[in-house]
């Protein structure tokens, strides 16, 4: 909510082209930290699979029940 009432704010004392300009620079900037995010998920899966060594972990399927 902090920061709709900022944007407002913006938009109020310093006009639409400025507001454009904040939040296209807010989505930018959301979109970077996001990528950096799934970056380091990404560096940490591939850590644990590293120190997993070759295993490979199957999982089972759904039980069915055989007639």
């Amino acid at each position: 909510m902090a920061l709709l009432e900022t944007f407002m704010e913006i938009e109020r004392e310093l006009g639409r082209k400025v507001f454009e300009d904040v939040v296209e620079r807010a989505r930018i900037a959301v979109a970077a930290e996001v990528m950096v995010e799934a970056e380091r998920r990404a560096l940490k899966l591939k850590r644990q699979r590293l120190t997993m060594g070759n295993v490979t972990f199957l999982q089972s399927g759904p039980k069915v029940a055989h007639e």
